[in-house]
């Protein structure tokens, strides 16, 4: 894993417990009785993995990373050079139960936060002008830091920018590239490793990195994983909804290095395969607002 997590959340299943409502008893998970791998969407209900695949992290509060250094020192190991980034991501963002009644609730664009924000960091960019010219405080953008990572069988590890371009800076450090092409299609679950140009080593698609922004949303996540072209399944984690990340944090999602269906496991490839061989779907990334009640 990488770096120190102080919150370590093991994924698949967490949230199916038994509950009892005024309309039914909802089913339990068996405890005697486990599926054959791991679970997918075509597994059968009421049946768990006998471990977990999936691992989340939150590494620390979102000032660990600032976009005009890169990543941290620790967290560079094996990083193939010029591609130690995350991608900025910026989404607009309508609340639905914005108050007019600003009280104690989250400040206004253009506001000063008290605490002093890293440089590079960035949290609500701009609010929409009305016809008055004030500022519409229930439309905004806010910026995400995204990162999907990949590492071959030599420990090389980089990010992409694109499902067909690997993360480069340019000779000063600054990303040109934006989170809009990862967040919005399947990106491939093995990349060729630019560590050798002969013969390519295979990377697989490893970690999810996220930098959520101080600002009244949730990112969610909601990982879909094909290892391989049709029939083989579509692995999941297992929670009915999609997982909420707290705000103004560094998350990091591990996806699993071996995935295992009914009749066996889904091997990474030994030589280079093409892009849509296996994939992370599209729709993983979304953005819910807190509920008044969390503010």
């Amino acid at each position: 894993m990488i770096g120190t997590s102080h919150v370590n959340s093991y994924l698949e299943g967490n949230d199916d417990c038994c509950v009892c409502t005024d309309k039914a008893l909802l089913r339990q998970p068996s405890t005697t009785e486990y599926l054959p791998g791991m679970l997918h969407a075509d597994s059968p209900s009421g049946l768990l993995p006998q471990f977990p695949s999936w691992s989340l992290i939150c590494l620390g509060p979102s000032s660990l990373y600032s976009h005009n250094l890169g990543l941290q020192d620790q967290q560079q190991a094996g990083l193939l050079g010029g591609s130690a980034y995350l991608l900025p991501w910026d989404v607009t963002v309508r609340l639905q139960h914005h108050s007019k009644e600003r009280g104690n609730s989250w400040p206004a664009v253009g506001d000063q936060f008290r605490h002093k924000q890293a440089p590079g960091q960035h949290t609500i960019l701009r609010g929409r002008k009305t016809k008055t010219g004030n500022k519409d405080l229930s439309e905004f953008v806010v910026k995400i830091f995204i990162g999907v990572e990949y590492e071959c069988p030599r420990g090389h590890r980089f990010m992409c920018s694109a499902p067909d371009k690997v993360l480069k800076t340019t000779g000063s450090g600054l990303v040109k590239d934006n989170g809009n092409k990862v967040t919005g299609s399947d990106m491939p679950l093995y990349f060729p490793c630019p560590c050798r140009n002969a013969k390519p080593l295979v990377a697989q698609l490893m970690r999810i990195h996220v930098v959520t922004p101080k600002a009244p949303i949730h990112v969610t996540l909601n990982p879909k994983v094909q290892p391989a072209p049709a029939p083989c399944p579509v692995f999941i984690t297992g929670f009915e909804q999609p997982i909420r990340l707290s705000q103004s944090a560094y998350w990091v999602l591990r996806l699993p290095y071996v995935y295992v269906g009914d009749h066996g496991p889904y091997v990474t490839p030994k030589e280079p395969v093409p892009l849509n061989y296996g994939r992370l779907l599209a729709g993983m990334y979304s953005i819910t607002e807190v509920a008044p009640e969390e503010k």
